[in-house]
C-alpha cells in the first residue's frame, strides 16, 4: 500500500500573514494541457482523458440492464488443480488487489464464489460444461458463450450476477445468493434482466461468482504475477476476453510480443478498477464510464 505523507498545518500566524501577503497568487487549477505520465508516456490531461474513455469502452463486457457490474460481497477465491504451495501466494496476490481497490474480501475460511480451475485441456472441459452443466453460464449472453466456445483461450471467465438492492440488499426472486454451501458456486443466479437505465437506479447489477478455466499448457512462461494481476482484473469487473485498449494495460498479456509482456497491472488497470469500486454503481453505463474515465484521469496525476 502506498503511505500518504501527512499534511503539516501552519500556525495561525504563519496563515495570518499569507493572507495579509498580496504577493503570493493563489494556485491555478490543471489544465487540459497539463501534462502526465500514464505508463511511461508524457501525455495532456485531455489526452489521457481520451484515452480513458476508449480504454474503458474496450474493457467492460457488454452491460446488464445498462449497468456496469461489480461485487457487493465479500471475494472468497479457491482453486483446483495446483500445488498448495503455488495456490496460496496466488490467491493471496489476488485478494490483494482486491483490497487495494477497493472490494471486500472474505477473512478467515469461507465458501468460494470465484473458482480458479488450473486444466490440461480447458477447450474440452468447457465443452463439457456446456453439455452438462449448463447452469454455470444461465447469465451469459449467447454472444458470449459463442466466443468462450472459442479453442486456443489461455483462460476463460464467465460471471453469476443478480440485479439487487444498492450495497448488495434485497437480492432479487431470481437471484438466490451463493451462501448455502462450498459448492453454492455451481448454482449461479439468475438475472432479473428488468429495465434499470435511470441516470440513478434504486438496483445495481452485482457480481455474484466467478468460473475461471486457466489452460496450463498455454500460460507456461507467463510470469506468476503477470498472471495473478491478469487474474484479479477479470474477477474484480466484468471484463471482455478479448479486450484491446490499446494502451498499457495487463490485458495485453496473452497478445502482446513476448518481450514486451506486461508484468502486472497498468496505472490505467488499478485506477480503472479503484474507480469502478469507489463511485456509485447505479449510474446508467455510459455515465458510469465517463466518471470512471475522470475518476481515473485524477488517482494517476494525484500520484505524480
Amino acid at each position: 500500500m502506498k503511505l500518504r505523507m501527512s499534511l503539516r498545518f501552519l500556525s495561525g500566524m504563519a496563515l495570518s500573514a499569507l493572507a495579509l501577503s498580496s504577493s503570493i497568487a493563489p494556485a491555478a487549477a490543471p489544465g487540459d494541457d497539463d501534462p502526465i505520465v500514464v505508463t511511461g508516456q508524457r501525455i495532456t490531461r485531455a489526452e489521457a482523458h481520451q484515452m480513458a474513455r476508449a480504454y474503458t469502452r474496450a474493457v467492460f463486457a457488454p452491460t446488464e440492464a445498462d449497468q456496469n457490474a461489480r461485487w457487493a460481497d465479500p471475494i472468497c477465491v479457491g482453486a483446483i488443480g495446483l500445488r498448495p504451495e503455488i495456490a496460496t501466494p496466488l490467491i493471496d496476490r489476488i485478494e490483494a488487489t482486491a483490497r487495494e481497490v477497493g472490494a471486500r474480501v472474505a477473512e478467515g475460511e469461507c465458501s468460494p464464489n470465484i473458482m480458479l480451475a488450473f486444466l490440461q485441456d480447458s477447450d474440452a472441459t468447457f465443452a463439457k460444461l456446456q453439455t452438462n452443466r449448463p447452469d454455470l453460464l444461465q447469465t451469459t449472453k449467447n454472444e458470449e458463450r459463442r466466443k468462450l466456445a472459442r479453442p486456443g483461450w489461455p483462460v476463460r471467465w464467465f460471471y453469476g450476477q443478480v440485479a439487487e438492492g444498492l450495497g448488495g440488499r434485497g437480492v432479487g426472486q431470481n437471484g438466490p445468493g451463493l451462501a448455502g454451501s462450498p459448492g453454492a458456486l455451481f448454482d449461479l443466479p439468475v438475472l432479473n434482466d428488468g429495465s434499470l437505465s435511470r441516470m440513478n437506479s434504486p438496483a445495481q447489477i452485482s457480481i455474484k461468482g466467478v468460473t475461471v478455466l486457466v489452460d496450463v499448457p498455454r500460460i507456461a512462461g507467463v510470469p506468476f504475477d503477470a498472471l495473478a494481476d491478469y487474474l484479479a482484473f477479470g474477477i474484480l469487473s466484468r471484463t471482455k476476453l478479448d479486450a484491446d485498449p490499446q494502451s498499457a494495460s495487463i490485458m495485453a498479456l496473452f497478445v502482446a510480443p513476448e518481450g514486451n509482456r506486461p508484468t502486472g497491472l497498468s496505472d490505467f488497470d488499478r485506477a480503472m478498477l479503484k474507480a469502478l469500486y469507489r463511485i456509485p454503481i447505479n449510474r446508467s453505463a455510459a455515465v458510469h464510464r465517463n466518471q470512471i474515465a475522470s475518476e481515473m484521469i485524477k488517482d494517476i496525476a494525484a500520484a505524480q
